[in-house]
């Protein structure tokens, strides 16, 4: 390797721990700050199918911040370590994901009063994409590369080969939420001209369209990252996503 490929990796590895570093601290405090709402509008409540998913999202995120952690302190030279690590990353992050837009696709069946053809459309719908997702990232996982750690023998993982495929996973998913989109702003469009101020448009224009605009934007951030970034940079974002989702449901179940 030469000085300016080992410069640009020692970067791209420090980038990805100082971001890291921040998504967890922001995790942490925002888990704690919000500990008592959490307890009062989640815990207390009766449990449910809901209420089981909106779990499974808010703690799949500690997990995977707690494997991101192990990648931060792996020693350099244990880059097996790193591969495994890794692909547990992405697995946390792709089922935490999944589980978030599940909630969302139940939501915006509720949205159309339960609608038959929706009742059976949505589930095809959300299983087709998230199964081509999964298969997109097992590709790519299937390619993932990492060799001993440019800043050996201090710590840290280094990536030397990944398939950019994963960039589908981020177009499907930009697909998924504007399908979504559309279905929830056609009903809140219908209830806006009639003079409607229910909590449909509360829904819609608060947790709905600030949701979907901000996965839009992230999405294509991701896209242009595995496009032309670094290997080391591909799932920089994924806590912060993580992170995003659980505290969005939190939000909209107070």
């Amino acid at each position: 390797m030469d000085v300016k490929s080992l410069t640009n990796a020692i970067e791209a590895t420090r980038v990805v721990s100082y971001v890291n570093a921040g998504c967890i601290a922001i995790l942490f405090f925002d888990f704690f700050d919000c500990l008592d709402k959490e307890i009062r509008v989640i815990w207390m409540k009766k449990l449910n199918f809901t209420k089981i998913m909106y779990l499974l999202t808010r703690y799949s995120t500690f997990w995977e911040a707690g494997v991101v952690i192990y990648q931060l302190s792996i020693p350099g030279d244990w880059f097996n370590a790193c591969a495994i690590a890794f692909k547990l990353n992405a697995f946390l992050f792709v089922f935490g994901l999944g589980v978030g837009e599940a909630i969302m696709t139940l939501r915006t069946y509720a949205v159309w009063g339960r609608n038959p053809i929706l009742k059976y459309g949505l589930p095809i719908f959300y299983v087709a994409v998230w199964a081509a997702g999964f298969t997109v990232t097992a590709l790519f996982l299937s390619d993932l590369e990492f060799a001993p750690s440019p800043l050996n023998p201090y710590i840290g993982c280094y990536a030397t080969r990944t398939n950019p495929i994963i960039f589908m996973s981020w177009v499907l998913l930009l697909f998924y939420d504007a399908v979504m989109f559309v279905l929830m702003a056609i009903p809140a469009f219908k209830a806006f001209r009639s003079g409607g101020r229910s909590r449909l448009l509360t829904v819609v224009y608060r947790d709905g369209v600030l949701y979907y605009l901000y996965l839009f934007v992230i999405s294509l951030v991701n896209i242009l990252v595995t496009l032309l970034a670094a290997p080391d940079l591909i799932l920089i974002f994924s806590l912060y996503v993580s992170h995003f989702n659980c505290k969005y449901f939190e939000t909209s179940r107070s």
